[in-house]
């Protein structure tokens, strides 16, 4: 469907990804109405049905306001939402980092700032990074003068970010199964002498590993090089070097391979150091800000700026023409 990309055919995208997230909402709802059973005094069948529909409700009329905001607005919806949710904590993460004088020393304050500022430089080179594969058309095969001119022109811009966040949202969407389930009495409560740190050192190496793993399958899921070679064969474009066909769609391949990996490999990393120096260092005041809500703000601002500027030359454009 998402191949074709005809109008029914984004339709229905848009009504499979509604259905999904009604489901998921009700899985969600249920599983928190039971959860909350033992907390409740007055818990019963009724109650926990308000408080399904409730949620339920809501989760829907979020997913209704991010694509009206999606059609009428400035970028993505639900990254609008998010990144909202995010600016509006960000008055009480600042009141919670001052009134825990105790925690703050000298050392945290550093290692605050440096992790700010490094998190924020790689998000940025992140979202912004390109791996550039030349192109020239068989016309331009015959004008050699202009052949130098033509490849600088005519590119594949391939991001070392392709799928965003969702390699986080999957990882931590794996690692707290178990949790939530051991939770819930799903899973028998073992009693073994557990060391934490090195728990945390595992977890932590886990994390990283499975955040590589979905970056690369994802990728593969937004970028299909065999669809890719077929586009450029049939408008007459080549990457100089390399023969149409099976040639190009080995070195697409080859190369997304290695651009994904150093993708993957810089948002593993913006993940998972600030959250283990957290563990490591007891630094306490990175709760509620880590690197995942600054790719989600880095990430919403880009998008916005780059719509603006499109916007704008738009507008430029069609004024002057």
């Amino acid at each position: 469907m998402q191949k074709e990309g005809d109008l029914e055919g984004r339709r229905s995208i848009n009504r499979l990804t509604r259905f999904i997230t009604l489901i998921w909402a009700i899985i969600q709802s249920v599983s928190l109405a039971i959860y909350l059973k033992p907390i409740l005094f007055d818990w019963n069948y009724t109650l926990a049905l308000e408080i399904v529909v409730w949620l339920t409700t809501g989760a829907m009329i979020i997913l209704w306001l991010s694509e009206f905001i999606t059609d009428y607005g400035l970028g993505n919806g639900a990254s609008v939402l998010i990144y909202t949710n995010i600016i509006s904590n960000l008055p009480n993460l600042s009141k919670t980092i001052f009134e825990n004088q105790a925690n703050f020393t000298a050392l945290s304050g550093i290692v605050f700032i440096l992790l700010l500022f490094a998190t924020l430089y790689g998000i940025v080179f992140l979202q912004e990074g390109l791996r550039i594969i030349p192109l020239i058309s068989s016309k331009q095969l015959n004008q050699s003068s202009f052949q130098d001119t033509a490849i600088s022109e005519n590119y594949i811009p391939l991001r070392f970010n392709q799928a965003g966040v969702m390699p986080i949202i999957l990882t931590t969407a794996v690692l707290v199964v178990p949790n939530y389930a051991s939770n819930l009495g799903l899973l028998p409560k073992f009693d073994f002498p557990i060391n934490l740190e090195f728990f945390s050192i595992f977890y932590w190496v886990g994390y990283f590993l499975l955040i590589l793993l979905f970056s690369s399958f994802y990728s593969t899921i937004v970028l299909n090089p065999k669809d890719m070679s077929d586009q450029l064969q049939k408008m007459s474009v080549a990457i100089p070097g390399i023969r149409p066909g099976i040639q190009t769609t080995f070195y697409l391949k080859q190369v997304m391979k290695r651009t994904t990996l150093v993708g993957a490999t810089i948002l593993a990393t913006l993940a998972t150091i600030p959250n283990f120096l957290e563990s490591t260092l007891n630094i306490t005041n990175l709760n509620g800000l880590s690197s995942t809500s600054l790719l989600i703000l880095a990430g919403v601002v880009l998008d916005l700026i780059r719509e603006v500027k499109n916007i704008y030359f738009s507008n430029v454009y069609n004024s002057m023409y």
